[in-house]
């Protein structure tokens, strides 16, 4: 099996870094951290990641994503929200109806230009089991559908290079499950199937290559690891932080993945937990989907 080392690209500084993509337009890597509400923009400069751009929602910021009018989508504390490319936020409803301590978690645009996001059950700054999280589509003019019920911590997502497939982590399950995928109805008669469950630590972000292979970081194994679309590991990447919470390929032509950590829940630690990490690692990824919505005129502006 080969076997890859991450490098540091920042200061180990973030206590629950996630999230990032590359914006392709703008040359910039885009993360989160999540508990500070902070949606960032970074410029690499050889293996350094320099920030550059900070806007503070005021709330949780689970996920960013891409919108086609060059603005964002956040998976916010209890919806989405939206920066326009002047730097103006606008937050959307609340897609968690009654529930209380349940925020978002994780969120990524689809080949059609809706975004998905879960959710998650907290205490204090804690996860808890209580198995009747979801998976949530909304798409561009508002409409919003459940996808999948009774996971117990809603993760990554990816799609296959061809659209077809659905991948997503239920951390608490230890599971990366497949569903089939595509611009119809959503099959909700076809069941999730397990696809990847042996995991040392719990899945947490994913991403998929342009070849169709999985990059998941594992929260509380200091590693990334890729497995086939067969659910075969064929590598690992090595991480000098135990929290590692989302990968994504970024630079020009998608070389390099970069590795989000966390200091969340630590009160002591002799890693680099909190640092971005870079990665050689020979693949390439895939650009991420755009959000088809309008970030400067959201579905919500005539609410």
């Amino acid at each position: 099996m080969i076997e890859y080392p991450a490098q540091a690209a920042t200061p180990p500084t973030y206590e629950l870094a996630e999230g990032v993509i590359w914006d392709d337009r703008a040359g910039l890597v885009r993360w989160v951290d999540l508990w500070e509400g902070r949606v960032l923009a970074g410029t690499l400069t050889d293996d350094t990641l320099t920030v550059i751009e900070t806007i503070v929602l005021g709330q949780a910021a689970a996920a960013v994503g891409l919108a086609h009018d060059g603005g964002l989508v956040v998976a916010a504390a209890r919806g989405l929200a939206v920066i326009s490319p002047d730097g103006a936020v606008s937050f959307g409803p609340d897609l968690i109806g009654e529930r209380t301590g349940v925020r978002l978690n994780d969120g990524r645009a689809d080949p059609q230009g809706r975004f998905l996001t879960g959710t998650l059950t907290f205490e204090g700054k804690g996860a808890r089991d209580v198995g009747n999280e979801v998976l949530l589509r909304v798409s561009p003019d508002g409409g919003t559908e459940v996808l999948r019920e009774g996971v117990r911590l809603s993760n990554g997502i990816g799609f296959s290079p061809d659209g077809g497939t659905i991948y997503h982590a239920d951390t608490f399950a230890k599971t990366v499950s497949t569903h089939s995928y595509g611009p119809g109805a959503f099959d909700h008669t076809e069941p999730w199937v397990p696809l990847i469950t042996e995991f040392d630590g719990h899945p947490d972000g994913l991403t998929v290559d342009a070849a169709g292979n999985l990059w998941i970081a594992e929260w509380g194994g200091h590693r990334v690891r890729r497995f086939s679309a067969a659910g075969e590991l064929l590598a690992t990447v090595t991480v000098d932080a135990a929290q590692v919470s989302c990968p994504g390929f970024v630079r020009p032509g998608l070389t390099t993945l970069a590795i989000t950590t966390a200091q969340e829940g630590l009160t002591e630690f002799d890693d680099q937990a909190g640092a971005i990490f870079l990665a050689d690692v020979d693949a390439v990824g895939q650009s991420p989907y755009r959000w088809a919505g309008s970030s400067t005129e959201p579905y919500w502006a005539g609410i």
